[in-house]
């Protein structure tokens, strides 16, 4: 079967799952006049003619559908293209298809598990669930800590070399991407018990994040979490993060908390998803992408 056939088939079995389990398809916009205030990810900004005011395109359509699921407290879910300010690289495009779902009432635990599901319909069946603490000792030998002090202490102990100027996050995923590298290389890894500063819009508990990334064959999949629903939590973490890299900060999406039930929510990389199972080594195998 032609690869653009496989794929069609591919996203046909995901949006059934959905449909099947009463979730409801949206469409938000692409274009927007605050841009995500994701860790770690660029957005593109957009300039339109006649136009004093900034533009983004979505980094995932988040703000968007956390905004609608505050006015209707619906289980719903979206596929879409995002755009990343991001090289081109075997796993990397600056454009690609994101699939995003929100679960009214649910945890973190709840989406792993419907995520497993999922891709049981994709032909995986066995599964693995490690901590953040317990893949940091088995693949870098090295103990983990939030305290930066302990932290690097335990660094020099491992015989790691750093710079005294970095700080604890800038370490934590350098030696992260070593790691998660081996994650999933026999079954598909869900790693759990993110530390409370990486918790980005996730709910904290006892130090924890109730956050999980999936891996498959050193591949990050998917991200997701109990979804945070304080106001002042998330206008907190999000001027943080706005201040630290001069971008605007969405006011409407901090309101929309206000009516948030207790949810949780995931997103995945469709073309990374197809890659594994399809046994590709790269994105740009899936021989119809093109830029």
């Amino acid at each position: 079967m032609p690869m653009i056939e496989r794929w069609s088939k591919f996203i046909e079995t995901v949006r059934n799952f959905f449909r099947e389990k009463n979730y409801i398809e949206v469409s938000t916009p692409i274009l927007r006049r605050y841009p995500n205030l994701d860790p770690n990810t660029e957005p593109v900004e957009v300039k339109l003619k006649n136009s004093k005011e900034r533009f983004w395109l979505h980094t995932s359509p988040e703000y968007a559908m956390k905004k609608i699921l505050s006015r209707y407290g619906k289980n719903i879910f979206q596929i879409t293209k995002v755009f990343r300010n991001d090289a081109k690289g075997k796993l990397h495009s600056p454009e690609f298809t994101m699939l995003e779902w929100y679960k009214v009432p649910a945890d973190y635990n709840y989406i792993i598990n419907e995520l497993k599901e999922l891709l049981s319909l994709l032909g995986y069946n066995d599964f693995e669930t490690i901590t953040v603490e317990e893949a940091f000792e088995r693949y870098a030998d090295i103990i983990l800590s939030e305290d930066e002090e302990i932290f690097k202490n335990n660094l020099i102990t491992a015989g790691y070399e750093f710079d005294d100027k970095e700080d604890w996050e800038t370490i934590f995923y350098r030696i992260y991407l070593e790691v998660e590298r081996n994650l999933g290389k026999e079954k598909p890894t869900f790693l759990i018990n993110f530390p409370k500063r990486l918790a980005i819009l996730a709910k904290t508990n006892n130090n924890y994040a109730e956050r999980f990334e999936l891996y498959i064959n050193g591949v990050e999949i998917a991200n997701g979490w109990t979804e945070e629903t304080d106001p002042e939590e998330v206008e907190r973490r999000l001027k943080e993060e706005a201040e630290k890299r001069n971008l605007p900060l969405d006011k409407e999406f901090i309101e929309a908390h206000k009516n948030m039930p207790e949810s949780a929510g995931c997103s995945v990389g469709l073309e990374r998803l197809f890659m594994v199972k399809e046994g590709l080594s790269s994105i740009w195998d899936i021989d119809f992408l093109k830029l």
